[in-house]
């Protein structure tokens, strides 16, 4: 009796601490080389390290002492104008879990920018002209939470805090990165003998809702160079072989593992001269992990 009361009592304790234990997540991948955030991913070592779930996303998300180095890249038709009418999202969230309050939102377009189709489009439009088109529309990018920053618009050219790049790549992949330093997202001094835990979420909007508001209202506001204003799983993945090009310099580089992508992880989109079948559901994929130390 006493023997399965004390067992009984074991197991509580047990269970109590292990709920209350932090959460043990693997150590990242240090960043040993030069990146450039120029929407060219060669610098990474293909193929890149993890692809989403459904499968129309590849990425790697890596730390050095000073920064955060994150590539995405995507050969789905739907992910890419996803991508390019509605924004890519990425989140850190210092605790580990999966907040969405600090976020960089790229291309930043207002709502009424955002949509199966956007001002002057068709579907009879030539795919690569719009998307030509499109690329040189996003030029901004939004802020939100970050600290030490405002929340606020930047100039894609403005590389003061972050650096950030996309293009397309001769297998026709969208290609983004972005350098973003620690200190803009862990407050406090590091510690990396202690490793700790962060979560970076790789978001791509859907289509209707537009881009993150840079005030937190429901004011449209077209801020820019400086003006106030202004959410997984994964799996083994890669996007393997091909050069990408383009723009803007920054910060260091990467190892992969996993799969290979070149010219084609399906879906549907453009077709046929311009017959679009947009995506409209978010894609959600989180990281999890400790800070990497050399």
């Amino acid at each position: 009796m006493h023997k399965s009361v004390y067992l009984s009592s074991l197991l509580f304790t047990i269970i109590l601490f292990s709920n209350c234990s932090p959460k043990q997540y693997e150590i990242g991948k240090y960043q040993n080389d030069p990146i450039i955030a120029d929407g060219d991913a060669s610098d990474w070592g293909l193929p890149l390290r993890f692809g989403s779930e459904e499968g129309s996303l590849q990425y790697s998300i890596t730390n050095d002492k000073e920064n955060f180095y994150i590539s995405v890249a995507t050969n789905n038709q739907q992910t890419q104008m996803s991508i390019l009418r509605a924004g890519l999202k990425i989140c850190f969230d210092p605790k580990g879990n999966k907040s969405t309050d600090i976020a960089l939102i790229y291309p930043y377009k207002e709502p009424m920018e955002a949509g199966p189709r956007g001002k002057n489009e068709n579907r009879n439009t030539d795919p690569n002209s719009m998307k030509q088109k499109m690329m040189l529309d996003a030029d901004i990018f939004s802020t939100i939470g970050f600290v030490n920053m405002e929340n606020r618009i930047y100039d894609l050219k403005d590389t003061s805090h972050f650096k950030v790049g996309m293009n397309y790549d001769k297998y026709n992949n969208l290609v983004f990165e972005a350098i973003v330093p620690i200190k803009n997202i862990i407050a406090s001094p590091i510690n990396f003998k202690k490793t700790p835990s962060i979560s970076v979420g790789i978001i791509v909007n859907n289509f209707g809702g537009g881009g993150a508001r840079p005030n937190g209202s429901g004011e449209a506001g077209n801020y820019r160079n400086g003006s106030e204003g202004m959410g997984g799983g994964m799996r083994g993945g890669g996007m393997g072989g091909g050069a990408m090009r383009g723009g803007g310099r920054g910060g260091m580089g990467s190892g992969m593992g996993g799969g290979g992508m070149r010219g084609g992880m399906g879906g549907a989109g453009m077709r046929n001269g311009g017959n679009y079948n947009y995506a409209s559901k978010q894609i959600v994929n989180w990281y999890q992990f400790k800070l990497a130390s050399e």
